[in-house]
């Protein structure tokens, strides 16, 4: 493939500086450079010993492309220096700390992260953050190696991680799985290309798509790979195979406002799915990533949804967007698409009334209004509707949420 072709071509290693050659690691992170080098992608890393390295010489056995982010303080009292074994075909040097490691994220279109010390975990803290931040048109993280199992569910059970933080993360244990998951990328965020912009911003060299010139192309095939090895695990995990214990396949499932590719494809591999209403920035990953699901626009004030066809209905994180008469058009609406004895699963935030909230978009400042639900108004919406009710549960993470299954 032409780099012309391409919305990636710089990738960022990240690892552990005392990683020595003779370790797996060291040749795990060799032989990943030496393969995206063949395949014309620059390396980029940080100039340092270990993995850094590793990558730098794996790229440069093929005459790869090589660039390192050097860190060279002053002041800071334990370091282990510039290895003047990484020759890099280009370089930039930083004395702050902060400053380096921005240079390395936006140097890097696509970040690879191995085992390493406390340096790597402020380096992944980074991108992690950034990609959760920038989503839609983030730049993707690829986790090498099976210890990151044990380190994300350390994670996901002590802190609170929702699902777009973690759709951000890619798990590899192969080089060739790295580049397979980059070669998708390619094609996934296709749509964040810009071109012509009529505004600047110095956040653009955090999102990817961002930097190309104007002879860039995006890639049109759509017949790449789709093998995203999403790393972790789901944060609804417990609740959508409770859903899936409730509804028996073969089924049709309807999904409202799911963003989640990893929902998708999980209810995918078990019934016919068809989501509506998927936020639009979205919607371009989710065709890519869940070939399998039919996505549609539903404007529920002018139009209903097909009656008695599915067996189960789910929604997450959505109703909440609604005001309450669009609740209780929606429920009525669900109730009707739903076959006799099919289930409806929700989940929302728990509380009294509406807040608001800014969100940024893709650059676009806007506030949006959350109906919170309460345990009352969900039985008399049910009961009004004529819902039977098979449980509404509580839990907690970062908010309050309500879980409601109900039945026709």
């Amino acid at each position: 493939m032409d780099k012309k072709d391409r919305i990636i071509n710089k990738i960022t290693f990240f690892g552990d500086s005392a990683i020595p050659e003779g370790d797996r690691e060291y040749q795990d992170a060799y032989e990943t450079a030496k393969l995206l080098a063949l395949n014309g992608y620059t390396i980029v890393n940080g100039g340092g010993p270990g993995i850094m390295e590793a990558a730098t010489s794996g790229a440069e056995s093929v005459n790869g492309q090589t660039k390192a982010i050097y860190w060279e303080p002053k002041l800071a009292s334990y370091f282990e220096g510039k290895n003047i074994s990484n020759i890099t075909d280009e370089s930039e040097t930083y004395s702050n700390y902060i400053m380096r490691t921005l240079g390395l994220i936006e140097n890097g279109d696509v970040f690879v992260v191995f085992k390493g010390g406390t340096g790597t975990i402020s380096e992944f803290g980074m991108v992690w953050c950034i990609g959760k931040l920038y989503f839609g048109c983030h730049k993707p993280v690829i986790l090498f190696g099976e210890f990151w199992d044990d380190v994300l569910s350390a994670i996901q059970k002590n802190m609170y991680i929702d699902q777009t933080e973690m759709s951000v993360l890619h798990k590899a244990t192969t080089p060739e799985q790295v580049l397979e998951l980059i070669e998708s990328f390619q094609v996934r965020f296709r749509h964040c290309l810009i071109k012509n912009k009529s505004h600047k911003s110095d956040e653009e060299s955090l999102m990817i798509g961002n930097n190309k010139g104007e002879d860039t192309v995006i890639i049109k095939d759509q017949n790449k790979t789709r093998n995203l090895n999403f790393a972790g695990s789901l944060v609804s995990q417990t609740q959508i195979d409770e859903f899936a214990s409730l509804v028996f396949s073969p089924a049709q499932v309807l999904t409202l406002g799911c963003n989640s590719s990893q929902e998708l494809i999980y209810l995918s591999q078990k019934y016919s799915v068809t989501n509506v209403n998927a936020d639009q920035a979205s919607v371009n990953m989710l065709e890519f990533d869940c070939p399998e699901v039919k996505f549609r626009n539903v404007d529920f004030s002018k139009e209903n949804l097909e009656k008695e066809v599915y067996k189960g209905i789910w929604a997450r994180d959505f109703l909440n967007t609604l005001n309450k008469d669009e609740i209780k058009n929606v429920f009525r609406q669900v109730y009707e698409a739903l076959v006799e004895g099919g289930v409806f699963y929700f989940i929302v935030r728990e509380g009294e009334g509406e807040v608001e909230e800014s969100i940024n978009t893709f650059s676009l400042k806007k506030t949006k209004k959350l109906h919170l639900f309460s345990t009352n108004e969900i039985v008399d919406l049910a009961q009004e509707i004529g819902f039977k009710i098979k449980k509404i549960d509580h839990i907690k993470r970062s908010h309050y949420w309500l879980i409601g299954i109900l039945y026709k």
